[in-house]
């Protein structure tokens, strides 16, 4: 997987023509599709069914939750986001080519539940970064489980100029991971509520952006190619907003190369970097990223290999977090006496820290146990209902595992779980 590239010319590659692109408005529709809003009303929703009922008669000893997960990704959304200059023009049409039958494909056998997004990004419609065709970011298909709309989205890449040789991958990648939008350069993204980042990301899950590219970024890792002559208003993030925003949502960045054979590249240097600062590192320490080919002829296989890298060698971090269920009159965290693990299994698969579990090896299974007490509340004629949701975390953000529990007060005459609905 760890193949080397040189990266050399101008906009990415030399020897390729830069064809010209039309006006933004006239190459695709300026917005993505918005995705409807389901909408969250802050009245009180009834929960789905539980999975554990819970009886805590007040001032009584803990009762105990215990909650398991195979360390996996199951359920991901993936962002293709692609450099769009002149020097990708081949690359972009193997993806087109591949999307529909060998690259969609892949990713399911990878990962059980996977969504797919499209985005591009070229650079700053300003001279000598760029044009005034180029653009630093635009998402064109919002995270769907519908191939043909990603088939869609990858037919409507456009070619664009990218002037000079650093594009703007931190701009595009920190967008990607916020929809803040940034001036008149980006829309702000149109996004249901329940939904994550430019991208559109579902809620659960991972969050994987495959970065298609074959040049440097501009306000690179260490500051490097600054937007300065001339500056840009309002000014593009710095590459820490980028990797801080991705963090924030759990995000990694794997890098698809196709700037050539060799090591010296400081396109491929960035790309390694940015994998890096997302943790999407191996259990060795090594990037993930793969050398798709000079002209994308590895491309198919690259994509595959990379994400199942991603899947079968990088390891997390998992802990607990206890959600209140909203819009009853208490507070159901109220109830919660502590959380403990269990252990691994295999032991030597994670870092057991007691409480949480570091660098958690694909395929260990991890467990943890939930305390549940009532110091307050007293037995009523009725037995009385609470909920809340037991998630299960990677990385401090991805939700992994949700068990809901029913937390039941029992009445004076004893009824309890069995009694209520």
């Amino acid at each position: 997987m760890l193949l080397l590239g040189v990266l050399a010319g101008c906009g990415s590659k030399t020897g390729l023509p830069i064809p010209s692109a039309p006006p933004e408005d006239a190459s695709v529709e300026p917005d993505a599709t918005p995705i409807p809003d389901g909408g969250r009303p802050d009245a009180f929703v009834p929960p789905p069914p539980p999975d554990e009922c819970i009886e805590l008669p007040p001032r009584e000893p803990p009762e105990f939750v215990d909650v398991g997960f195979l360390a996996r990704i199951a359920t991901a959304d993936v962002l293709f986001l692609v450099d769009v200059t002149g020097s990708m023009t081949e690359e972009i049409a193997q993806i087109r080519r591949s999307l529909r039958d060998v690259i969609a494909p892949g990713l399911a056998d990878a990962i059980e539940d996977v969504h797919l997004s499209v985005a591009e990004f070229a650079d700053f419609p300003v001279i000598p970064y760029g044009d005034e065709t180029d653009i630093p970011f635009r998402l064109i298909t919002p995270s769907t489980a519908g191939v043909s709309e990603v088939q869609r989205g990858v037919d409507a890449l456009v070619e664009r100029s990218g002037s000079d040789i650093p594009e703007s991958h931190v701009e595009a990648l920190y967008q990607a991971a916020t929809g803040e939008g940034l001036g008149r350069y980006v829309r702000p993204a149109i996004c249901a509520s329940d939904r994550v980042g430019g991208a559109c990301f579902r809620e659960s899950g991972s969050r994987i952006v495959l970065l298609f590219t074959d040049a440097e970024m501009h306000e690179g890792p260490g500051g490097s190619n600054p937007y300065t002559e001339p500056p840009i208003s309002p000014r593009p993030h710095r590459y820490e907003d980028a990797v801080n925003a991705l963090r924030g949502i759990g995000a990694k960045v794997l890098g698809l190369y196709s700037g050539g054979e060799g090591g010296g590249s400081q396109a491929l240097r960035d790309l390694q970097q940015i994998a890096r600062d997302t943790g999407a590192v191996t259990r060795d320490g090594q990037p993930v990223w793969v050398n798709i080919g000079f002209s994308g002829e590895r491309l198919d296989d690259g994509v595959i290999d990379v994400v199942r890298t991603l899947v079968e060698e990088v390891p997390i971090d998992i802990d607990v977090l206890v959600e209140d269920w909203p819009g009853d009159e208490v507070d159901a965290l109220e109830f919660v006496d502590g959380v403990r693990t269990l252990g691994a299994d295999p032991a030597s698969g994670a870092t057991d820290l007691g409480d949480r579990y570091e660098a958690v090896q694909p395929g260990t299974r991890v467990r943890f146990r939930i305390g549940l007490a009532n110091e307050r509340i007293e037995r009523g004629p009725e037995p009385q209902t609470y909920y809340l949701t037991i998630v299960l975390r990677g990385d401090g953000v991805t939700r992994l595992r949700e068990t809901v529990v029913q937390v039941v007060i029992p009445a004076r005459d004893g009824r309890g779980c069995e009694s209520v609905e």
